[in-house]
């Protein structure tokens, strides 16, 4: 997971750094347009190396729009990261973030209206949500315990997401977060086993 992180913060870090010498937006734009998630480029479109269209699945990651967008995402990932690690464990991590990038990417190919490219981790970040509220879900189904906690977290994060893409149309990439989230919700359904009591668990709002 620090990784993942490191990785992240680097890139934007890069970027940034671009601005500062005196290159404007050129570093970040260069930076999305070898490694954001282009959809024209499953559709024919002329790729800048080859491999592109594969490798930007996970590329995307980790590039961000900016320090705000890398600073939403990163808090999220701190505080979902460590509930998957301490459930599945470290080597389970890249397998859940991988196939949710998957998911996050086919779903932004499959439905976006526009060759905009997407940025940022939130395809990883709404599918390691998808795994812990299905882990959550099952749980509590298991100890016959009620889902209204969960329904109510969910029905808040759906608020603050449909409101965050009415704000800003045209800038979130809502196709790559039911994505990651659907593909989320896969591996909790794959790695889910038994009622467990975490080190971290879903907070009641």
């Amino acid at each position: 997971m620090k990784l993942f992180l490191f990785a992240c913060v680097f890139f934007e870090i890069v970027a940034l750094a671009g601005m500062l010498a005196g290159y404007g937006a050129s570093m970040r734009g260069f930076l999305v347009a070898v490694g954001g998630f282009w959809p024209d480029l499953l559709k024919g479109a002329t790729p800048a190396f080859a491999g592109q269209p594969v490798f930007m699945f996970g590329t995307t990651a980790f590039l961000h729009g900016g320090p705000l967008h890398l600073f939403m995402n990163m808090v999220g990932l701190l505080w979902l990261g460590p509930i998957i690690v301490d459930r599945v464990g470290k080597a389970a991590f890249w397998p859940i973030a991988g196939l949710s990038a998957l998911g996050a990417g086919g779903l932004f190919a499959a439905l976006a209206s526009s060759g905009t490219p997407s940025v940022g981790a939130s395809g990883v970040l709404f599918g390691f949500l998808g795994t812990v509220a299905l882990w959550e879900i099952l749980d509590r189904c298991a100890r016959r315990d009620s889902l209204m906690p969960v329904v109510q977290n969910g029905l808040a994060f759906l608020a603050i997401n449909v409101a965050l893409t009415l704000a800003s149309p045209g800038n979130i990439a809502w196709e790559a977060h039911v994505g990651g989230f659907l593909a989320g919700t896969l591996c909790g359904f794959i790695t889910w086993h038994r009622p467990y009591l975490p080190h971290r668990s879903w907070p009641e709002l």
